[in-house]
């Protein structure tokens, strides 16, 4: 029946779009791996919305950097907001210093190698952590996704939770683009460091 069969095509395509959709924040995922572990700039800028990124640090960071200096009562209410603003464009240079695109692919296979010293930070290694099928999975099993257009991504995929980043991935045109990293604490409290650091006078 000519009506069966159509319908059965319709089918089956929807079945294959659904399908690419699902299958393509993943291998977005891979390609952005191979290229940190490359160190291939102009791939990783094809990969990453900078912009995006460092705003979702600033986001972690500024919170967390008054809390340590003794000010967390800035961060009530609608004045908060316009703290961690403001705040934003003060630790944007070391935001800047970490994922630019050429240090991003050191921060995520080793946060302590844009800075220097210390003991404290995650090496990812290997890309990010995808050198195997069961690393996949654990990938795939974790995966988080918020509407259509947001997908995240615990990495390395082998760590304890605390010792992940989360990675966001928003779809854009036929691709996707990583579009903010949740810190995992020991380096959030890291980069508090290097900013009080930075800034003695302010802390």
């Amino acid at each position: 029946m000519p009506e069966m069969r159509w319908t059965l095509r319709i089918l089956a395509a929807l079945i294959l779009i659904w399908a690419v959709y699902f299958i393509s924040p993943h291998a977005s995922l891979y390609g952005l791996a191979k290229a940190v572990e490359a160190k291939d700039v102009t791939a990783i800028e094809q990969r990453v919305n900078f912009r995006a990124v460092r705003i979702s640090v600033a986001k972690q960071v500024i919170p967390a950097y008054l809390i340590a200096t003794g000010r967390e009562n800035d961060l009530k209410g609608l004045r908060g907001q316009a703290v961690v603003g403001i705040g934003a464009s003060f630790a944007d240079p070391l935001i800047a210093q970490y994922l630019s695109p050429e240090a991003l692919a050191g921060f995520l296979n080793d946060p302590r190698s844009v800075a220097g010293g210390g003991t404290s930070g995650i090496a990812l290694g290997g890309g990010l952590g995808m050198g195997s099928i069961r690393d996949a999975w654990r990938l795939f099993i974790t995966a988080q996704t918020r509407g259509f257009r947001v997908i995240s991504f615990a990495v390395p995929p082998d760590r304890a939770a605390d010792e992940q980043f989360r990675l966001q991935m928003r779809i854009k045109g036929l691709g996707w683009r990583l579009v903010g990293i949740d810190l995992p604490k020991p380096v959030l409290d890291r980069l508090v460091q290097e900013l009080i650091k930075s800034n003695p006078t302010a802390s």
